[in-house]
């Protein structure tokens, strides 16, 4: 038999103490008697179980004490009364008591309803563990997890399951799942057959078939994934869960690697039969010339070479838009405005989509740079146009938009998060088979491909998707740059003059647009004596001198006062000097540190540097 250390809460002492002998004599220990309920919440601490009279002396009577216990101390109350009327049992019930026993006390029963109350305490206490480990683990899965009744209406959610439906708990409970999940097939937009009937008619697991689309209050569509397990107890099935996820951005990152694969392999093939063919027409095209230096008067054979070298030209011009197509297809990079981009080809847009469509544009005010081959990025725009065109053969809608994307989350199949720019492109007309709408086998594709492969090699992606109109959007993301921020000239070498000395023409004017947007009067020479004949010229001397060692040699004898940045290859040798190459942005970080240690008029000292 077990021992407990218990509370007696008891007003009249002759009772208290025969139910204190009780206790010690069926081996408990009693921690203490009280008289108050009062009392009875400070002592309660510690104990396992308090024998409570309902009436007490004081502010507050047994009952109220019970609820305080309950709440601070979790400890279970048994209450002891003379009196068992309707009322007072209705108020205990609320106190939620793990026993109630009527005066006077068998000894039997007082045992017996003890170790009951210890007992339920108990296995109340490990359930509601259990359930603050099923809610901390419902919460943290991030799968969104429904449970509902055997008709299909809403028990519980997570907090996954509310993110995903973009709807509160308090909308969702009572309602019936199918009508909170609207689910359809993404092909057919037909609604996909209740899973939950199904789990409940077989009692067993049931998956949700694929490409199933749920479309959510606020209007967001997704791809989901998910299953749904019946809920049974003693054979009894109670209810149902359905776990759904998305996999929308899966869905895409796959999407986006199989077409990259498809363009790069076709690609690969194109530039391998491209130069094949190459060597073959120049072969025709030799002997073609060959034979009409050796047949020139024969007016028979003039014009049939004529057309061979003209089927030539045209194989030509095949294999080098081959080439192209498998061959990389970016240039020279520079930061890039969309808007401007867009707005630079409203025109050509315009033409190109013809008079039966209506076309807008809606730029971003706030959308971001991108840095890109302007001529390539045009092409990819252009190639979806006129895709856009064919499949509006009778007029329509053209709209193209621009937005930023912030933070695109890409796990795994795709590289780390990044920003974007998009640009979408979107048309009323209709096309079939948005899977292969990439696949560059099919000529009538070729220029989507190319504008994929565009969009690849720039860092980026290009996807197409149904529209709720029935038409087709395509958006590019392309990763969004930002320019660096200038280096900061200090206000008190502002308008400093510098004297370049550098034979590469290109280096020079480069330099000089940069330093003069910095504030800085640069002069230029070509070598130390045209330098001199500036300084001559002069009525002031320059604040520095950037020149190579051996000219910087030179001029020194000449101009002993000027300061110099000679020009080395070798390893800087103090804080002064810059290794071979350095950037524009190194350059004038130096001169800037130089100009600022002291006044280029009274210091004779000289530092090294070297240019690209």
């Amino acid at each position: 038999m077990s021992s407990y250390r218990i509370l007696i809460v008891e007003d009249e002492g002759l009772i208290a103490h025969d139910l204190a002998e009780r206790l010690t004599s069926l081996g408990h220990t009693v921690a203490a008697v009280v008289e108050t309920g009062e009392e009875a919440v400070t002592q309660a601490s510690g104990v396992e179980l308090v024998l409570m009279d309902i009436r007490l002396d004081g502010a507050m009577d047994g009952i109220e004490a019970a609820a305080s216990i309950r709440d601070r101390h979790r400890i279970p109350v048994v209450f002891l009364t003379a009196h068992a009327d309707r009322t007072t049992l209705e108020r205990a019930k609320l106190t939620d008591p793990f026993g109630y026993l009527v005066k006077p006390l068998a000894q039997a029963t007082l045992q017996s309803t003890i170790e009951i109350a210890v007992y339920r305490h108990r296995m109340e206490r490990q359930l509601a563990e259990r359930e603050a480990w099923f809610r901390a683990v419902l919460s943290a899965i991030s799968d969104a997890v429904i449970a509902t009744d055997i008709a299909g209406r809403v028990r519980s959610l997570n907090g996954a399951a509310e993110a995903l439906l973009d709807c509160p708990q308090a909308e969702v409970l009572g309602k019936p799942a199918p009508q909170m999940l609207p689910l359809r097939d993404a092909d057919s937009g037909e609604p996909v057959v209740d899973s939950l009937p199904l789990a409940i008619l077989g009692d067993a697991s049931v998956t949700l078939p694929p490409n199933v689309q749920l479309a959510v209050k606020s209007g967001r569509r997704m791809m989901v994934e998910g299953a749904v397990a019946p809920v049974k107890d003693s054979g009894e099935i109670l209810g149902a869960v359905l776990t759904l996820r998305d996999v929308t951005a899966r869905r895409w990152q796959e999407q986006q690697l199989r077409q990259a694969h498809d363009v790069d392999a076709a690609g690969r093939l194109a530039a391998s039969v491209a130069a094949e063919f190459t060597n073959l027409l120049a072969i025709i095209r030799g002997q073609t010339e060959q034979l009409e230096r050796q047949f020139a008067g024969y007016t028979g054979v003039r014009e049939p070479l004529a057309e061979i070298q003209q089927a030539t030209a045209a194989a030509e011009a095949i294999t080098r838009r081959l080439t192209g197509f498998g061959g990389p297809k970016t240039g020279t990079r520079e930061g890039l405005s969309l808007n401007g981009l867009v707005r630079r080809m409203s025109k050509l847009i315009e033409s190109a989509a013809g008079a039966t469509v209506a076309t807008a544009l809606r730029p971003l005010p706030a959308a971001g740079k991108i840095l890109a081959d302007a001529a390539q990025i045009e092409q990819m725009l252009m190639n979806v146009v006129l895709h856009a065109r064919s499949a509006m053969p009778d007029g329509g809608r053209l709209l193209i938009e621009t937005a930023n994307v912030e933070r695109l989350q890409q796990t795994g199949l795709a590289p780390q998060p990044h920003d974007f720019v998009r640009l979408t492109v979107t048309h009323s007309g209709e096309t079939q088979n948005l899977e292969n709408l990439f696949d560059p086998s099919s000529p009538a594709n070729l220029g989507l491909s190319i504008a994929h492969s565009i969009a690849t090699e720039h860092g980026g992606y290009l996807s197409a998707e149904r529209t709720a109109e029935g038409g087709v959007r395509f958006d590019f993301l392309l990763p969004r740059w930002r320019e660096p921020a200038p280096l900061a000239v200090p206000d008190a070498i502002a308008k400093a003059s510098l004297l370049l000395i550098d034979p590469n023409d290109v280096v020079r004017r480069h330099l000089h647009n940069y330093f003069e947007a910095h504030g800085f009067n640069l002069l230029e020479a070509v070598d130390a004596s045209e330098a001199a004949a500036l300084l001559e010229l002069s009525a002031q001397s320059p604040d520095l001198v950037v020149a190579d060692a051996r000219e910087a040699e030179s001029l020194a004898e000449r101009c002993p006062d000027v300061r110099f940045l000679r020009v080395v290859a070798s390893e800087p040798a103090s804080p002064a000097e810059i290794g071979r190459p350095f950037t524009q942005s190194q350059l004038l970080e130096r001169v800037t540190v130089l100009l600022q240690q002291s006044s280029p008029k009274h210091d004779a000292r000289s530092a090294q540097v070297s240019t690209a």
